[in-house]
């Protein structure tokens, strides 16, 4: 080892490191663990070899095909929209991909100028062919509800539940637009690296309508009516395609990926505030002229 970890964090994450043969014969110079999430923890890890970043995925997340993760990774890093992955390893639970030095997270607020880039990766993406399941929202919603066998539905989450449910089936029914969508796209998944944006975490790429990753950008971001205009204009200027009953699909989209954000967030442990927020998301999206 090139030098003595001077804290007892650096030590657990070179640890952790070790468990893997990619960093075998490597030197550490620097550890940091970085912002977590819900589901894994995030570290970066500098050796005489090169910048990484190490993901330690969750003991207790069930359902996540980690083979299809690396697959679309590759794919959106081949053509540059996501930084390579370098290394998984399933016992392990961890991901490693080259890390992007120098890099921030975008913010809506003062990245506005960025969204032609934005959309133009998003389509990029979008335009990939590789080989993964199809989301078929009434199932999957019906996967998730499941999930959680000690969760007893109130009489007026009953009502919400059923409210979903027909969006969804309502929604499926409408003509589809099957793309590789990214399905978790907000702040933290966007990196801005020398005015260059990429897409980070594809825990839960497939392939799914488009209208799904519009109305995760729409929600995640918080675009007004006017933003959201503009990000459709943007998409349909590469994907005219898209357009077959796009508004009418966006609509029901953000009511189901917020169902998806409310359902998964509760099957998750001490996630109840996040799950609530989900829930209120959906309720507002239901209210008249709502400006979401």
């Amino acid at each position: 080892m090139a030098q003595q970890l001077s804290t007892t964090t650096e030590q657990q994450i070179w640890h952790l490191c070790q468990r893997l043969e990619f960093f075998a014969n490597h030197q550490p110079l620097a550890l940091q663990k970085l912002a977590a999430s819900s589901t894994n923890d995030n570290y970066y890890v500098h050796t005489h070899r090169g910048h990484y970043l190490l993901r330690h995925y969750a003991s207790f997340v069930e359902g996540v095909c980690r083979q299809q993760e690396l697959r679309c990774q590759h794919a959106a890093a081949a053509i540059a929209v996501a930084p390579a992955p370098l290394c998984l390893n399933n016992h392990q639970r961890m991901l490693v991909s080259e890390f992007l030095t120098h890099s921030r997270h975008f913010d809506w607020q003062l990245h506005h100028g960025e969204l032609w880039q934005l959309i133009s990766q998003l389509v990029s993406l979008h335009r990939l062919k590789v080989q993964t399941p199809v989301l078929d929202a009434v199932p999957y919603l019906e996967q998730l509800k499941s999930g959680s066998k000690d969760w007893l539905l109130t009489e007026p989450e009953t009502e919400d539940w059923q409210r979903l449910l027909a969006a969804a089936k309502t929604f499926m029914a409408l003509p589809q637009d099957i793309v590789l969508c990214h399905m978790d796209l907000h702040s933290g998944n966007m990196l801005l690296q020398q005015q260059k944006l990429w897409l980070i975490d594809f825990e839960y790429c497939q392939l799914a309508d488009s209208s799904f990753d519009l109305a995760a950008l729409s929600i995640n971001l918080g675009m007004s009516r006017s933003e959201e205009s503009k990000m459709l204009l943007y998409y349909l200027e590469h994907r005219e395609q898209a357009a077959d009953a796009l508004l009418e699909k966006l609509n029901l989209a953000k009511q189901i990926y917020s169902g998806f954000c409310w359902l998964w967030y509760r099957n998750l442990p001490n996630n109840e505030a996040k799950a609530q927020r989900a829930r209120d998301k959906l309720r507002q999206l239901w209210l008249p002229q709502c400006d979401y």
